[in-house]
């Protein structure tokens, strides 16, 4: 079952992304049309005209698989989603998150939603579970440590900006900071695979 994600991306981003969708909707439109004549799907009836259609949605969903036609966001994201998970070390077995874990909100450390200039664009998007289970799972792994540390600096320091930053010497600003650098989100991993699908 796909689960759906919402991010915050840099509107010229998801209209490319928007703009490649059409591109192939109407490539993949173009191919059943031809299709469709070829057949003669206009002047057959019964079992042969649901043959017919049955053929054409299964050349439909082989181009789709195969790459040459991806008609959704959610299709042209996937390779390239893979391939940045795989290049992120994310791409393989992750123990679940454990059920009392935060589902959502901001990582401690984190920048927020509105860190990230431009990112005023709202990406919607269903990712398979082949995708969404190292995604999740992987970043929640990866940032532990990280966390895990930033929970003992704001344990000590303050769980406010205002608080830990007047209180704390710069060296332990520093130390936030270098725990903070390396905390991920789910957002910046799909972002990445975005820009490599629009090409930059």
């Amino acid at each position: 079952m796909p689960h759906t994600m919402v991010l915050a991306v840099r509107p010229a981003d998801l209209e490319r992304l928007d703009a490649l969708v059409r591109a192939h909707q109407e490539a993949e439109e173009r191919w059943v049309g031809a299709e469709a004549g070829r057949e003669g799907l206009a002047r057959l009836r019964g079992a042969q005209r649901r043959a017919v259609q049955a053929r054409i949605r299964a050349g439909r969903q082989e181009r789709r698989e195969s790459g040459l036609h991806r008609p959704t966001r959610a299709l042209l994201l996937a390779p390239e989603l893979r391939a940045e998970l795989e290049h992120r070390g994310l791409l393989r077995g992750w123990k679940p998150i454990p059920a009392d874990a935060p589902k959502a909100g901001q990582t401690l450390g984190g920048t927020g939603p509105r860190a990230g200039l431009g990112l005023t664009g709202r990406l919607v998007v269903a990712l398979p579970e082949s995708l969404w289970a190292p995604l999740t799972r992987g970043v929640y792994w990866t940032n532990q440590p990280h966390l895990q540390a930033l929970q003992e600096w704001t344990d000590r320091w303050g769980p406010g900006p205002a608080a830990g930053r007047c209180a704390a010497p710069p060296e332990a600003l520093e130390e936030r900071a270098r725990h903070a650098v390396h905390i991920t989100t789910t957002g910046d991993v799909v972002r990445a695979a975005l820009r490599r699908v629009v090409g930059e």
